[in-house]
This record gives C-alpha cells, sequence and structure tokens, in this order.
C-alpha cells in the first residue's frame, strides 16, 4: 500500500498516536528507527503495521522478511506522510505501529513478577525509558509504572528503552495497588525502597527473590503512600558531599544489586 497525502487518514491516525490521548483511544504506540523496529518485530507483542519513507533506497531485507512472517502490512509513505507520523529529529525512515499489551491494571501481579520494579511519579521520559532497558537487561519480570509516571508507550519512552519494553510485563495505574497485590502473590517478598537516610547499606541488603525494588522520582522522591509500604530501605554508598543520584541510575544499582544475588542463588541451585 502507497500513501502519498499527510492529511490521508490513516496517517493522520497514525500521527495521532504521539500524543497520549491518541494511544489510549487506539491502542497503539509508535517504534520508530531500525533498531527498534527490528526488536518490536522479534518480540513476542503484536504488531500493526510497518510504516516506510519511499525516499530511503528500499526497507532492509530482515525488516521485510520479519514482517511478512508475522502477516505485518507494510505500507509505504510518501517523504510528506511519513514526516507526519515521525516524532524524531532526523528519522530513519521506518516506524513500527505496536499493539499496547491488554491487562495493565495494577490490581494484578503476572506470574513472573518475583522480581519487579515499581515507578512512583517518574515524569522524565529518558529516565523512565532508561529504567525499563535496564530491567529487562537485569532480569526484571514486570515493571509498574504508576500514576504520575511517564507514559510507557510515549515516543521518547520508547526510545529511551531501546527495546527494553517490548520484552517485560508493563502496568499502569496506582502504585499502592500495586504492591498490595505484589505482596499478595509474594507475602514474604521485600519490597525495597532507596533512600540517602537509610540505615542499610544496599549491599547488605536482602536482595534475593522476590523483590519489589521501589524507584521515585528525584524531585519529590517515593510518595508517602508507596514508601509506607517498604519493608527494606537501602542506601547506596557515595562519596562525601553527593546528596543523590539520578533516578534511574540509583534504580539500575539496585536492580544491579539484585541480579548478581539472584543469578548467584541460581548458580548454587544448579551445583
Amino acid at each position: 500500500m502507497y500513501i502519498a497525502s499527510p492529511h490521508n487518514p490513516r496517517v493522520r491516525a497514525w500521527a495521532r498516536l504521539k500524543t497520549k490521548r491518541g494511544r489510549d483511544e487506539r491502542g497503539l504506540f509508535l517504534a520508530e528507527g531500525l533498531r527498534l523496529v527490528r526488536e518490536l518485530l522479534r518480540s513476542s507483542l503484536a504488531v500493526d503495521a510497518v510504516l516506510w519513507n519511499v525516499a530511503n533506497d528500499r526497507l532492509p531485507d530482515d525488516v521485510a522478511d520479519a514482517a511478512s512472517e508475522r502477516g505485518v502490512p507494510v505500507c509505504e509513505l510518501s517523504p510528506a506522510a511519513f514526516d507526519a507520523v515521525s516524532d524524531t529529529a532526523t528519522p530513519q525512515g521506518v516506524i513500527a505501529v505496536g499493539v499496547i499489551p491488554d491487562g495493565a491494571d495494577t490490581s494484578a501481579v503476572s506470574p513472573g513478577a518475583s522480581r519487579a520494579l515499581l515507578l512512583d511519579g517518574i515524569q522524565d521520559p529518558g529516565n523512565v525509558g532508561t529504567l525499563l532497558r535496564t530491567a529487562h537487561a537485569f532480569g526484571v519480570g514486570e515493571v509498574c509504572c504508576a500514576s504520575g509516571t511517564a507514559d510507557p508507550y510515549a515516543p521518547k519512552v520508547v526510545r529511551a528503552s531501546m527495546g527494553g519494553l517490548f520484552h517485560v510485563s508493563v502496568r499502569t495505574g496506582d502504585g499502592p495497588d500495586y504492591v498490595h497485590a505484589w505482596r499478595s502473590r509474594w507475602p514474604q517478598g521485600n519490597v525495597v525502597l532507596a533512600a540517602a537516610d537509610a540505615p542499610e547499606d544496599v549491599h547488605g541488603a536482602d536482595l534475593s527473590v522476590p523483590v519489589l525494588i521501589v524507584v521515585g522520582s528525584e524531585a519529590a522522591g517515593v510518595s508517602s503512600a508507596v514508601a509506607a509500604l517498604a519493608t527494606t530501605r537501602v542506601r547506596i554508598p557515595m562519596a562525601e558531599h553527593v546528596d543523590s543520584l539520578n533516578a534511574a541510575v540509583a534504580g539500575s544499582i539496585v536492580m544491579y544489586e539484585s541480579y548478581t544475588r539472584w543469578r548467584g542463588g541460581k548458580e548454587r541451585q544448579r551445583l
């Protein structure tokens, strides 16, 4: 299919996916750039379409083959039509339209969430995307983006996640509801909150599974309602006269510590 006009109804509908309202209405999101398109096509998420700017030479063979194998239609767009959908300063000429998974209610927890991450009020898209990328790298099964956190399917978050978003279960909604649901499934689990004034060093904390790591915004920290549900507070050792870390960095450090304990436990079980 070839579409020339940027005013075409389908083009206008895809362009609206750059907004939260548009994504909520259609249940779709945009993944722009070759790396993200390839990663999305390799993932288990449903893909609605692949959009290609005909100003480029041709769609790479591996992308065309992956789309064909999955039965995903490829739509060729004129440069003007493609620009209407694109959200990047230097487009690579390819966008995949992904389907936002159902079942994102925070009152439920996926079976694979024994190691989970709760983002509480993190508004910066880059931080949210980085934490999703790190969660995938360190084997976190589920990420809850609580109220006040940037939409995980916003274009900037999708790009910052570098495909990590496509490989973890993502839920959105009320933070305390998610903590209660998680604790109901793992009553002996550890809800871990990083705080500068915490009494325990992160290296000495029990971060073996099951564990729910809570990360709050740099400006306001974790909400009082979520903080009250934490079972463990840990601090990250830093040089003197340093007050705090970027939220994504702090969360990544705690996830790494949790991952090393979990991996070590798995290796001991194999011996």
